[in-house]
């Protein structure tokens, strides 16, 4: 199954300026072109906060050598997409938690884990304790959106969600009158879209009872 894909950041700012009864006035969308677009990025921005999309869920997975304390996260994982890390003992993943004790160095299985910053835009997961033998790790999270600012670039999220919280930004923005309307139309498809995906609520763990799931109990 591939990739959902999306539409792109002109076409969405031609929908917009559209609506906003910019359609047929080409000097004024040139000026109001930057403004446009932080209305859709910042929809995205918001979006991917709100919602923990489906689609952007992922696992990755590596061994830490002998010795080896430190691992490179994915360069579409930040600071606070992290959702789980675990490492295996025999057959069993086991979940560890973020935090490493203020100790001297010792070594073992790794138990613990912190996430910190290196080289500008390079985070790293470090492990306490250092490992003494080979242990594979493996961190769930969930990506974050693709380049979007320029006119080719495709949105990360469904387009139509993204589109209606521009508008109603957009609208209140330019105080037209019918923003309460849209308004309505927007919490319908928001709504949907968490009850499509995972919701807010990541943090159950393994085997949860709760009725919305996360993705800890689906990618595996």
């Amino acid at each position: 199954m591939s990739a959902p894909r999306f539409d792109t950041l002109g076409n969405l700012r031609k929908r917009l300026a559209t609506r906003l009864g910019f359609g047929a006035q080409a000097d004024v969308i040139a000026l109001q072109l930057p403004m446009l677009d932080d209305f859709l990025q910042s929809a995205q921005t918001y979006l991917w906060r709100a919602v923990s999309w489906r689609h952007l869920q992922k696992v990755v997975s590596e061994p830490l050598g002998v010795g080896q304390r430190v691992m490179d996260l994915p360069d579409d994982a930040d600071i606070s997409s992290i959702k789980r890390v675990w490492v295996r003992d025999g057959t069993v993943w086991q979940e560890i938690g973020a935090g490493i004790p203020l100790r001297d160095e010792v070594t073992g299985r790794p138990c613990r884990y912190e996430l910190l910053a290196h080289e500008e835009g390079v985070l790293q997961l470090h492990f306490y304790p250092i490992p003494n033998e080979l242990v594979d790790v493996k961190v769930e999270y969930e990506a974050v959106p693709a380049r979007f600012t320029a006119s080719t670039d495709r949105a990360s999220l469904p387009d139509d969600l993204l589109f209606l919280h521009a508008l109603i930004n957009a609208k209140a923005h330019y105080r037209q009158p019918d923003v309460q309307a849209v308004s309505g139309q927007y919490e319908q498809s928001l709504r949907a879209a968490r009850e499509a995906n995972f919701g807010v609520d990541d943090s159950r763990s393994f085997g949860s009872s709760k009725e919305v799931r996360d993705a800890h109990d689906y990618v595996r």
